[in-house]
């Protein structure tokens, strides 16, 4: 009775709970990096968190410092109250000079204003990582005011502004649940995937496309994403690597808009709007998902209908513009049509 009375407590007051500090885990999104014919470069948000488990200690201040290919570079961030990384918008607030206070965040005094904070980079900063075609590994450190270094990583995948895009769901779309595949990863569990999902991505990716990794999980999950991610294989293929972007919220943050409210496609289609303004045209050729709502973003993004894909229980799949039934067997022998080799 106390554990019923506790469970609905918990599903009541989660709402509440979103508002808070609720980011006990950490980790970091991918980044989506373009380059055009100039050379010049632009990315999709640099979204880093540091949560409770790893800084117990107030964390607005704290400064973060970035790491690219194993190389240290001249850019760094700074985590306001939540944990949160930005860069400075202010030259007063370089994270070269910037030293952590204690009494200050402790006090709720460490947060800047809006507009003294930003989480995308500059095109300088973007130049000073020193980036190179393809995936480019990022570490964030922390020392913490202890003496304690907390790590995170991620991917800054560098692209030209000709790339195609095939965006991907996760759970209930690589994996065969939505609720089991958000959950048991955090219990260190896997959920079964759908049988042909890696033949059919690694195919795409061949052809010249990217795959990009949509989701709502929550981006404390980043690190065991990933790895679920590239874990899956069907012999002889692995699933391809390319761009897992997560949800900005606490796991209680992200479950809330996935199970309880319902309404994940607002966050996915900012998301994806963000990386279609990065390039001069629409780079998202063809979508899977498994819910309505992923079907949505998809189309507000005006991806061609016909490669919208929606994935059943059952690992059929229904094409979006016309209706027709087909599944994991018929897409694979039928690549190299649907999916015309690209250019590089």
């Amino acid at each position: 009775m106390q554990k019923s009375i506790l469970v609905i407590w918990w599903l009541g007051s989660i709402g509440d709970f979103s508002f808070a500090d609720n980011n006990f885990l950490t980790g970091a999104n991918d980044i989506i990096a373009v380059v055009d014919e100039d050379g010049d470069i632009k990315a999709s948000p640099f979204n880093v968190q540091f949560g409770k488990k790893d800084i117990w200690l107030p964390r607005a201040g704290h400064v973060v410092s970035l790491e690219v290919n194993n190389v240290a570079v001249p850019v760094g961030m700074v985590l306001d109250s939540a944990g949160q990384a930005y860069f400075p918008t202010l030259k007063t607030e370089g994270s070269s000079t910037r030293q952590y206070r204690f009494w200050s965040a402790l006090l709720g005094m460490g947060n800047p204003s809006p507009n003294q904070r930003t989480n995308s980079a500059t095109a300088s900063q973007l130049g000073k990582l020193g980036l190179a075609m393809g995936p480019n590994p990022i570490v964030y450190r922390v020392t913490t005011a202890t003496g304690t270094l907390v790590t995170t990583s991620a991917v800054v995948h560098l692209m030209n502004n000709t790339a195609r895009l095939v965006v991907s769901d996760i759970d209930g779309t690589v994996t065969k649940s939505n609720i089991r595949g958000m959950i048991l990863p955090v219990l260190g569990l896997s959920d079964w995937k759908h049988r042909g999902v890696v033949e059919l991505y690694k195919k795409i990716a061949d052809q010249g496309y990217t795959m990009v990794y949509l989701t709502n999980r929550a981006i404390g999950q980043s690190d065991m994403t990933r790895e679920y991610i590239y874990s899956l294989k069907e012999t002889p293929y692995h699933m391809p690597r390319g761009p897992v972007l997560l949800q900005v919220e606490s796991l209680l943050g992200a479950f809330e808009t996935e199970v309880i409210k319902g309404q994940p496609e607002v966050n996915k289609i900012a998301a994806l709007s963000r990386v279609k303004g990065l390039f001069p045209g629409n780079p998202f050729y063809s979508g899977f998902g498994n819910k309505a709502w992923d079907i949505l973003a998809y189309k507000a993004l005006n991806m061609n209908p016909d490669m919208i894909f929606n994935v059943e229980d059952d690992s059929d799949l229904v094409s979006e513009g016309t209706g027709i039934p087909t599944n994991y067997t018929a897409l694979i022998e039928n690549v190299p049509l649907l999916y015309p080799l690209l250019e590089v």
